[in-house]
C-alpha cells in the first residue's frame, strides 16, 4: 500500500510565509496531502505557527520577526495622571498583525478595519500611524536616528517595520498617549521621577531664542509634531503649574519671509482666541517677540500637567482605516459626513467640523489636510473632536524660496445645506479679520490684506444671510 504524501515543516512554513494565514484544509490542498499530515506537521512548530481563531474560523499564521526587535510588543497608554496601563499586545505575522486586547475590544475595531473577531488585521494598526515622525520636528528626529537605526532618511518613505523599529528605540515621548514596548515605557516612567526640563514663564524671552537656534541646527529631542513651520517643544512653569507647549517661531524679523511669518503667527493666535470663544480650541496661546524672532506658544492638548497624556488620532489615520473610505473624499466635512452616516461620529462633532472648515476657508487656510484635524482616541464610539490646531491664513505664507507672493482670496459660497454652519463660521471670520487688522504687531502690508479680506468676508456674510 503506497504511503500517503507528507508535508515537511519547511514546506509548510514557506506556504504560510508566502500566502499569509491559511486553514488546515487550504494547506492540505495546496500541498496535495491529507489534512491529518498538516496537523501532525503543525504540532512540531512550537510557537512559530499560531492558530488564529477557533473551530471553522481556525487559521494558522507564521510569526514574523521584525529585524532585531522581536515579533510581539505590548502597547501601553499613559493616563492623565502619568500612570501606565497595558492596552493591547501587538504580534507580527507573515500577512498581517494580531491584536490581543488587555481589556474589552474597542468599539471601533470592526468599523475601522483594525482587527476581526479573532484580533487579526492585515494592515498596520491605524492608531500607530500618527507616531511616524512628521513635519519639521519629524525630519529633525529622522536626521538624528536614521543612521543609527538604519532607516530611510525621509520618514515619509518608512514602511511598517521601519516605524516599529523607530517606536522601539524612540517611542517614549511621541504625540498622544501610546508607548510601544517595555524599554520605551521604562524611560517614560523614569522621566516622572524628576520634573521635566522646563522654562520659567519669566525666562521665555531669553530661553526661546536659544531653543529656536538649537531646533534649527539639529533638532532638539522630543516628540514629533506635524507641520512644516519651524517649532520646538518644551514645558513652561507658571505660578507652580507645569504644562507642555509647542512653540512655533518665525525666521529673523529683518527678512521679508520672517516678517510675513511673524504676521501669520499673530493671525494664528487671533484665530485660536476666536475659536476658544466658540468652544472649538484650547485657551492659552501666547505671542512673544524675542531675539529678533516672533514666537507663538500654544498648550499641547495631548498632554496633562507635567507627565500626563491624552490619546489623539488624526483624521488622516482614521479615514485611512475606515471601511469604505476614499471615494473622492478630500475635505474635512466630506470625511465627517461619511463617519456620521456610519454612526462613527458624535452629532455635535459633525457640526463643529463643518464650521471649522468654513472658518478655515474664510480666513485663507489653504492647508486643511487630513493631518490637521484630530479626534480623541477613546475605546468607545462615537468619535469626539480634539481642539483646533494649525488654523491660520496659510494662503499668504511665503513661497518655498522665501519670496512674498501676491495671492488671490476667492472663497466659495455655501450650498443651501451648508448655509447655517457657514453663517456661524463667517461671523467668526469677520471678527478674526477685524482683530488682525487692528493689531499693532502686524506689518502694514498684512494689515492692508486683513482689511481687504475682512471687507470681502463681511460682504459675503451679508449677502448670504439674506439668501
Amino acid at each position: 500500500m503506497p504511503r500517503r504524501p507528507i508535508i515537511s515543516l519547511p514546506a509548510l512554513t514557506l506556504r504560510l510565509q508566502a500566502q499569509g494565514p491559511q486553514t488546515a484544509a487550504q494547506l492540505a490542498v495546496s500541498a496535495g496531502v491529507h489534512r491529518s499530515q498538516v496537523s501532525r506537521t503543525l504540532a512540531g512548530t512550537a510557537d512559530a505557527v499560531v492558530q488564529i481563531g477557533a473551530a471553522r474560523r481556525a487559521r494558522y499564521a507564521l510569526r514574523r520577526r521584525v529585524r532585531n526587535i522581536g515579533d510581539r510588543w505590548p502597547i501601553f497608554r499613559i493616563d492623565e495622571a502619568g500612570r501606565a496601563h497595558e492596552w493591547v499586545r501587538l504580534e507580527a505575522f507573515h500577512g498581517g498583525f494580531r491584536a490581543e486586547w488587555a481589556g474589552a475590544e474597542p468599539g471601533w475595531c470592526s468599523q475601522l478595519a483594525v482587527a476581526d473577531v479573532d484580533g487579526w488585521g492585515e494592515g498596520f494598526p491605524f492608531f500607530l500611524g500618527d507616531l511616524r515622525p512628521q513635519g519639521f520636528l519629524g525630519r529633525a528626529i529622522a536626521r538624528r536616528v536614521t543612521d543609527i537605526l538604519r532607516l530611510p532618511p525621509d520618514p515619509s518613505n518608512w514602511g511598517d517595520d521601519d516605524t516599529l523599529v523607530f517606536l522601539q528605540s524612540e517611542g517614549d515621548d511621541l504625540p498622544g498617549d501610546l508607548v510601544l514596548g517595555d524599554v520605551p515605557l521604562r524611560r517614560t516612567l523614569a522621566r516622572q521621577v524628576a520634573p521635566p526640563d522646563s522654562v520659567a514663564a519669566a525666562e521665555r524671552e531669553m530661553r526661546y531664542p536659544e531653543l529656536a537656534a538649537q531646533s534649527m541646527q539639529a533638532g532638539v529631542p522630543g516628540s514629533s509634531a506635524g507641520g512644516e513651520q519651524p517649532k520646538f517643544l518644551t514645558h513652561v512653569r507658571v505660578a507652580g503649574d507645569t504644562h507642555a507647549v509647542i512653540v512655533k517661531f518665525s525666521q529673523p524679523l529683518d527678512t521679508p519671509a520672517g516678517r510675513r511669518w511673524a504676521d501669520l503667527l499673530v493671525a494664528e493666535a487671533h484665530a485660536l482666541d476666536v475659536l476658544v470663544e466658540a468652544g472649538e480650541a484650547l485657551a492659552g496661546a501666547q505671542v512673544i517677540d524675542a531675539g529678533g524672532r516672533r514666537f507663538l506658544e500654544v498648550r499641547r492638548f495631548d498632554r496633562a500637567g507635567a507627565h500626563g497624556r491624552r490619546g489623539v488620532v488624526s483624521l488622516a489615520a482614521v479615514h485611512g482605516a475606515f471601511v469604505g473610505g476614499g471615494g473622492g473624499v478630500n475635505t474635512w466635512a466630506q470625511a465627517a459626513e461619511q463617519f456620521a452616516v456610519a454612526d462613527l461620529l458624535a452629532p455635535e462633532a459633525l457640526t463643529s467640523v463643518r464650521r471649522r472648515q468654513a472658518f478655515g476657508e474664510l480666513i485663507g487656510n489653504s492647508d486643511m489636510h487630513f493631518g490637521n484635524l484630530a479626534f480623541w482616541l477613546r475605546d468607545e464610539l462615537p468619535l469626539h473632536l480634539a481642539p483646533v490646531y494649525d488654523m491660520l491664513p496659510m494662503l499668504w505664507s511665503p513661497a518655498a524660496g522665501g519670496e512674498i507672493v501676491s495671492r488671490t482670496f476667492a472663497p466659495l459660497p455655501p450650498t443651501p445645506a451648508q448655509a447655517g454652519d457657514w453663517a456661524v463660521a463667517a461671523g467668526w471670520a469677520e471678527v478674526f479679520w477685524q482683530r488682525v487688522a487692528a493689531d499693532g504687531r502686524v506689518s502694514p502690508e498684512f494689515t492692508a490684506i486683513a482689511r481687504a479680506v475682512g471687507e470681502t468676508v463681511a460682504r459675503l456674510r451679508a449677502y448670504f444671510a439674506d439668501v
